[in-house]
């Protein structure tokens, strides 16, 4: 199968054998040695000297983490969205009973820096500013440099960033951007499997924890801090999962950092490029289109269940479908992970087949 959802993605063959690894204790010196390394390898792509943990979770789990271990209910917070996942992290933190204030834009647009900046400036006592930094379900990126910019000219928040589709695959340095809550999960830019999530937590995020009163327990990032120092987890760990990302970690190096962020700025254009011959119409701003995952339209006259379903059935190619209010109207096909231009001309080709069938 041609698997080119967002997530999960397909895996490379040293993955999977590195998934079939005998079980080791996640006690022992084994699983010490394992997190650690991958840790390490881990931070050359969030560009980070920050503490970065791993978490048995979803992406979904670091959104809740994000908020609980900075944050007390009450505080003011600016949440800038742009689509479905943006939205979740919203309604997170509203669960949370945080003051939420949200800043939503079209689906298909960025965030403006200057809109972001001057919603900021007005929320009185506003103590961080929570985003999405590639938005899957509408395939724009979110330009994080100029709105972090544009913000600390009124003030210095905390700058809690989801970069669950985005990190890995693309230059999202934590460190020089100052980013205090960094997230990202196993199954998108990684070449792993659904099960991990990652988190950079910067100096300025342990100080907001110390007063943070979100009730929080599984994801206490202090809690989970004083066992990574002794080469464990609080609770047992995905530690498979742990392997392949060890193992996928090593092939992105091999590759090199700024090699492999290339690499997908250059997917993303040879997709939109294919979408865009074979005569199908992007969807977006493409000025602040993805380097994961592209949109286009369905194309006119053709139901999308069907249009996804025959390829499918016939051509064994799996793309997505669109998510709120533009579901039926968009299919995404993603370029992150494990792809190469061949799995995109297939796609691009399936695509193309059953357009000319179903017209």
């Amino acid at each position: 199968m041609n698997l080119r959802i967002p997530g999960p993605t397909p895996l490379p063959s040293e993955v999977i054998k590195a998934l079939t690894n005998p079980m080791i204790s996640h006690r022992g010196t084994e699983y010490d040695a394992l997190q650690r390394e991958t840790v390490a390898m881990a931070k050359t792509f969030f560009q980070t000297t920050n503490d970065l943990f791993l978490f048995t979770c979803s992406g979904t789990g670091m959104m809740e983490a994000a908020i609980v271990n900075t944050l007390s209910p009450g505080d003011k917070v600016l949440a800038v969205t742009i689509g479905l996942f943006g939205d979740r992290f919203v309604n997170v933190a509203k669960a949370m009973g945080v003051d939420v204030t949200v800043l939503k834009f079209p689906m298909g647009k960025a965030a403006d820096p200057e809109k972001v900046a001057s919603a900021y400036k007005e929320l009185k006592g506003c103590k961080a500013v929570m985003i999405t930094h590639n938005e899957t379900s509408t395939a724009i990126t979110n330009d994080v440099r100029a709105i972090t910019k544009a913000v600390r000219a009124h003030g210095n928040p905390l700058f809690l960033v989801d970069t669950v589709s985005s990190m890995g695959n693309v230059n999202v340095p934590v460190d020089e951007l100052a980013l205090d809550v960094v997230f990202t999960s196993s199954q998108k830019a990684w070449m792993t499997p659904p099960g991990l999530a990652l988190v950079s937590v910067s100096k300025k995020a342990w100080e907001a924890g110390k007063t943070a009163k979100c009730r929080r327990y599984y994801f206490d990032f202090a809690h989970m801090k004083k066992y990574v120092e002794h080469g464990e987890t609080p609770e047992t760990p995905a530690v498979s999962t742990i392997f392949a990302l060890h193992a996928a970690l090593k092939l992105m190096l091999a590759r090199g950092v700024k090699e492999t962020f290339a690499y997908y700025r250059q997917m993303a254009a040879y997709t939109r490029g294919a979408l865009v011959d074979s005569g199908f119409v992007l969807f977006g701003d493409i000025a602040r289109a993805s380097n994961t995952v592209s949109a286009c339209f369905v194309p006119k006259g053709i139901a999308d269940k069907d249009f996804r379903g025959l390829m499918k059935k016939k051509y064994n190619v799996v793309i997505a479908g669109g998510k709120g209010e533009i579901e039926g109207k968009i299919v995404r096909v993603a370029h992150m992970g494990w792809v190469t231009k061949k799995d995109i001309d297939e796609v691009v080709a399936a695509m193309a087949g059953v357009r000319k069938e179903l017209s």
